[in-house]
């Protein structure tokens, strides 16, 4: 499996970095994925407007892509439960897109060392907020988000 890196503070707008990539990608169905504290899995059909933070596996051009769009700091819970959690729906990522605090600061976390046991990334990006209203506006995140999505398709 290939991946993207999204380095960002809590407030860098990763989460909407990635909804607008998703969104590009115009995907063919969405699913959101539930893990619960007990390690229950659930996945649920939605739209791609409701990608939001959490954990989705979107399908483009019969390709899975696990978006992590919560870092699994944030979440409490580590890429690999999150991994496994995937798998026990029976759903094998062909790439993944992956949001990470800058500094992890909860023990026991090492996002990019546990992906590297899933395959290889392909780019790292750290990403500041952009300091406007209308951020979605700007040539810097049409620049952020038209790279992203290209090197996504790219590697489908």
């Amino acid at each position: 499996m290939k991946y993207i890196v999204i380095k960002g503070a809590k407030s860098a707008g990763k989460a909407a970095t990635i909804r607008e990539v998703c969104t590009r990608l115009k995907p063919d169905a969405v699913k959101r994925i539930y893990i619960s504290e007990s390690g229950s899995v659930a996945a649920e059909n939605v739209q791609s407007a409701k990608i939001t933070e959490g954990n989705f596996v979107v399908t483009v051009r019969k390709k899975n892509i696990l978006i992590v769009s919560a870092s699994p700091t944030e979440q409490k819970k580590r890429i690999t439960s999150i991994m496994e959690s995937v798998s026990k729906l029976n759903i094998k990522p062909d790439f993944a897109i992956v949001s990470m605090c800058g500094l992890e600061k909860l023990k026991d976390f090492s996002t990019s060392k546990e992906l590297e046991s899933y395959g290889k990334c392909i780019y790292e990006t750290k990403i500041w907020r952009i300091p406007s209203y209308t951020f979605n506006l700007t040539d810097e995140w049409n620049r952020r988000v038209s790279y992203l999505t290209a090197i996504t398709l790219h590697n489908l």
